[in-house]
């Protein structure tokens, strides 16, 4: 990353929740209601109802309907997503985690649910160059097993979180092979391209009427949010849904750091050589050195949680 290049971030909570107070008819009246809640206890934020990507939505929280959380209103419970304005690291975005679950805690059922995730969105100011996103592109290859190991198996596998090295123009390719496909793209729209490709001959694809393969964002790295005309970011979208600020924390700080990491040139990686946890470890602790956005801690548990999976399937 260039030295005068400005790191900023932000994080899509999918919640389905249900009022301890009352029995809500609505997805507008619950959300409603903890938007009350939030402003009340210093949180600024406003309903997004049509989940407009405008960049005056980004100025404070916002709460959309999530259409990819079922609504169970029987049981007055209902999919909605919390979207964080655009963070940078100095900013205190880890005391407004801490009052949002406080205040979801007190007032509000958090249910898990298979639906839901948590996505962090990366971006630069000024915004990256082809060579710093050709970076990032390589280490996601390069890291994925690892990654997949801190995550849950759900998660490797989902069809709005695929792996970028299925898709059309990688999936026949070796690792190294991608790696200098990635080294030919001439500009950050190819190298979107070549991350983010999808069929159409797919359901989708067909569905939709296309008859070229495409640029699609169920990945677990999307890249389209670097297209012209997009949003601007790189999207993590791999983390399951979380139900405390701390999980939320674990997440910002996984791909803040790998983001970051990715990009300096201090990091080479051999595509002919195999993953290993402690590489992905470095690669973190460089992106903590860069942007000092934190201590690892969150990780640090994946990890421990992670050595337990490994040890009792052995």
């Amino acid at each position: 990353m260039t030295s005068n290049s400005m790191l900023q971030f932000g994080v899509e909570i999918e919640l389905l929740i249900g009022s301890r107070s009352k029995n809500h008819k609505s997805w507008k009246s619950l959300a409603s209601e903890l938007s009350v809640r939030l402003a009340d206890a210093g949180i600024s934020n406003h309903l997004n109802e049509g989940n407009i990507k405008s960049v005056e939505n980004y100025h404070e929280w916002s709460i959309t309907h999530e259409v990819t959380v079922p609504m169970q209103a029987g049981k007055n419970l209902w999919g909605l997503e919390l979207v964080s304005p655009v963070f940078t690291p100095e900013h205190a975005w880890t005391t407004d985690l801490s009052t949002i679950f406080k205040v979801l805690k007190a007032g509000f059922t958090i249910s898990p649910s298979s639906n839901c995730s948590t996505h962090v969105h990366v971006s630069t100011s000024p915004p990256m160059h082809a060579v710093d996103l050709a970076a990032i592109a390589k280490s996601i290859l390069y890291f994925e097993p690892a990654i997949d190991t801190l995550l849950p198996s759900s998660r490797a596998s989902s069809y709005w979180c695929q792996s970028n090295h299925a898709n059309p123009a990688l999936k026949s390719l070796s690792t190294a092979q991608c790696f200098e496909y990635i080294e030919y793209c001439p500009d950050v729209s190819s190298i979107v391209r070549t991350m983010c490709l999808f069929s159409a001959k797919s359901a989708y694809g067909r569905a939709n009427g296309y008859t070229e393969d495409f640029v699609h964002g169920v990945y677990k790295w999307d890249f389209s949010g670097l297209e012209v005309g997009g949003i601007g970011t790189l999207e993590f979208r791999q983390a399951p849904g979380s139900r405390s600020a701390e999980d939320v924390a674990t997440w910002v700080e996984l791909a803040v750091c790998f983001v970051a990491g990715a990009m300096e040139p201090s990091v080479v990686l051999d595509p002919q050589g195999q993953v290993t946890m402690d590489e992905l470890w470095w690669l973190l602790s460089v992106g903590v050195q860069v942007t000092g956005i934190s201590e690892l801690r969150g990780v640090e548990k994946l990890y421990a949680q992670a050595g337990k999976k490994t040890r009792a399937s052995r």
